[in-house]
């Protein structure tokens, strides 16, 4: 019982340093956070101990609060970081030259519109004989019909009779239920 005790308080550095990595992990690369908590432990005791002896390599310590702290403040700009780079083009194209033709995008949505250029949308709404055109502002995650805002769009009747022209206001925003449409378009005109 002594020796499980005297190991607790790398126990607890190791779940915090695990758990600061994920989290911040997930936060920057848009992937949903599980609710099972025994997963979450397990996951962050394992990505915490690995960062632990990570950090033990290096040489330097003035004081116990001061490395844990470092320690802390590493990990999350090493999460960052680490999503940055997993998520980046460059990564995407080393992916490609070793032979693996996956996206590191976890969402479809993410995928079409976050592109070099604007994305752009079109939206045919036959029941009330409209379509709406626009530029993608933001998207809503973790959903195959999701919410998305539109700027600088206009609404049009299905005979191109404008009723709304909002193309120079990038301000005013609508926010598009894309469940409720069958007809959903993207483009990249440049």
């Amino acid at each position: 019982m002594n020796d499980l005790v005297s190991y607790l308080p790398d126990i607890i550095i190791y779940i915090i340093l695990g758990f600061i990595f994920i989290k911040v992990y997930r936060f920057v690369s848009i992937i949903k956070n599980p609710t099972d908590y025994k997963h979450i432990l397990t996951e962050s005791l394992i990505c915490g101990f690995i960062l632990k002896n990570i950090y033990s390599l290096i040489p330097i310590h003035i004081n116990l609060y001061i490395d844990n702290l470092g320690m802390v403040l590493s990990t999350i700009l090493l999460a960052y970081c680490a999503a940055k780079v997993i998520y980046s083009k460059w990564f995407t194209g080393v992916l490609e030259k070793v032979g693996i033709q996956q996206t590191p995008a976890k969402d479809f949505w993410v995928d079409v519109t976050q592109g070099e250029y604007a994305s752009h949308i079109t939206i045919f709404d036959r029941e009330h004989n409209l379509i709406i055109r626009g530029k993608v502002k933001m998207i809503e995650t973790y959903n195959n019909r999701p919410l998305i805002q539109i700027s600088n769009y206009t609404t049009t009747t299905l005979n191109n009779d404008v009723i709304n022209n909002l193309e120079d206001n990038s301000v005013e925003t609508i926010v598009i239920d894309t469940s409720k449409y069958p007809e959903i378009y993207l483009s990249h005109p440049q």
